[in-house]
């Protein structure tokens, strides 16, 4: 079983739409060109920048090895190969609420207060639930 729950490349598009609310945190606006999915993200800009206009794969994972399996503890980085080899950015969270929006469906998740809402067509999301524990990881294009 893949580890992945969701992946797809994203244009972002806006930073900070509303204003800068905390120094080292801002919020990003992103698209996919595929499926069409709109992203709204918390991202700790001191610890990974993001530029306007660039596009970046975001994912969604259940575990962070590479082979699916469950992981039985904290994360060790020892534990061999795993996702964050990719990837350039990770968080760790958990999903809280689905929200139903016309022919779309929005996931929202937390990642230590950090923010994720991901909304688009309910096929591309049928693998999330609410209550699950998720990483999120980046990497630029």
């Amino acid at each position: 079983e893949s580890a992945l729950l969701f992946d797809d490349t994203f244009r972002l598009q806006i930073i900070d739409k509303e204003g800068k609310k905390f120094q080292k945190v801002s919020r990003i606006e992103a698209k996919t060109e595929v499926y069409e999915m709109e992203l709204e993200l918390d991202i700790n800009f001191d610890v990974y920048p993001m530029t306007v206009g660039e596009f970046y794969s975001i994912s969604l994972a259940r575990t962070l090895r590479t082979d699916g399996t469950e992981e039985t503890g904290d994360f060790r980085a020892d534990m061999g190969p795993s996702l964050l080899d990719k990837y350039d950015y990770a968080m760790y969270g958990k999903i809280f609420k689905f929200v139903e929006d016309g022919q779309k469906l929005a996931v929202y998740a937390s990642f230590g207060g950090l923010l994720l809402g991901l909304k688009g067509q309910p096929q591309h999301l049928k693998s999330l639930e609410v209550d699950q524990r998720i990483y999120l990881l980046i990497r630029k294009v």
